[in-house]
């Protein structure tokens, strides 16, 4: 049989932890409560997988720049508009990354964001209509290489930008 003052202690305890956590209980309900009877909102946002997007110079490829991005809806738009429209946005926003690319005139290692938060904006209204989305967010671009910005002495030659260097080959691989 256990100690009379052990006893008088646990108990003691167990009612005092249970004290300390009935006014975090009741803060969160009130929270939730206060969401649903209409309180401050929060704007639905949407994450996008990571896409890589080139980085083309003078007509070449001289780097890949993968981005994370995020899209706010405006407050009152369902997260479900935008479901299913994923890939076709990645593949609009591919097809014009090829088409008029999104390089800086400064970095082989960074994309324009304006343009290209422009870009998604646009292919999103499309995608979804127009009057949905509050913002794009870039949050993240990652280089596949870390290269030296262009030079004015190259641009203003014509010369074309330094290539990536190639993965070393492995003598002992036979094709």
């Amino acid at each position: 049989m256990a100690h009379p003052s052990l006893t008088s202690r646990r108990a003691l305890l167990t009612a005092s932890l249970a004290l300390l956590a009935t006014p975090a209980f009741a803060r969160s309900a009130k929270k939730e409560e206060k969401g649903k009877e209409g309180g401050a909102k929060v704007d639905p946002i949407i994450t996008l997988q990571s896409m890589a997007l080139p980085v083309i110079a003078d007509g070449q490829l001289v780097n890949y720049v993968f981005l994370h991005m995020s899209i706010t809806l405006n407050t009152g738009v369902p997260v479900t508009v935008f479901a299913g429209k994923e890939p076709m946005l990645r593949d609009a926003m591919v097809r014009e990354a090829h088409a008029k690319p999104f390089t800086r005139p400064d970095s082989y290692v960074a994309l324009d964001e304006a343009r290209l938060k422009a870009s998604v904006l646009r292919e999103t209204n499309g995608l979804i209509g127009p009057g949905k989305i509050a913002k794009v967010t870039v949050l993240k671009q990652i280089p596949r290489h870390f290269m030296a910005p262009p030079t004015k002495a190259a641009a203003q030659t014509g010369a074309k930008p330094a290539r990536p260097p190639e993965p070393p080959s492995n003598p002992n691989i036979i094709p």
